[in-house]
């Protein structure tokens, strides 16, 4: 008996929630890390020039004051919020999919490995740098505002 081959349009439609949710995951996950770098240029910033009376120290801490508004604020954390249940959401329509066809080729159980893998490192480093930037931007934050 022959095995069952996937539809071309199965294939096809879970091609493209693969490549939408690698695209959206990785540039969003360029976009956090660049909020982390931000974050952490600005800690440094402010560690070098919380005290001193000269005028580019105070000057500095001025515009520390101005920065930490958009780094702490909870739009990151929102917008992170809704790509990831957009990424969750287009990963559980490839896994219905996916699990919908009834002989799986070796290609099949690759396309499925590398989605679980995606989804895995996905939510792992995005988690990993919203509570790190999160908690290092809102500590910063109490630090400046005093």
């Amino acid at each position: 008996m022959e095995p069952i081959q996937p539809s071309a349009e199965t294939l096809s439609v879970i091609g493209f929630f693969l490549t939408l949710f690698s695209l959206l995951g990785s540039f969003f996950y360029i976009h956090l890390s660049t909020w982390l770098q931000d974050v952490l240029a600005l800690e440094t910033k402010w560690e070098i020039h919380r005290t001193g009376d000269e005028p580019d120290q105070k000057s500095a801490r001025r515009q520390c004051r101005y920065e930490i508004v958009p780094l702490a604020s909870w739009n990151v954390l929102i917008t992170s919020l809704v790509v990831t249940f957009f990424v969750v959401f287009i990963f559980t329509l490839s896994v219905i999919l996916w699990l919908g066809q009834p002989n799986k080729t070796m290609a099949w159980l690759f396309i499925g490995y590398a989605g679980i893998s995606f989804i895995v490192i996905y939510l792992g480093m995005s988690t990993y740098l919203l509570v790190k930037g999160f908690s290092k931007a809102r500590r910063l934050w109490r630090a400046i505002r005093k």
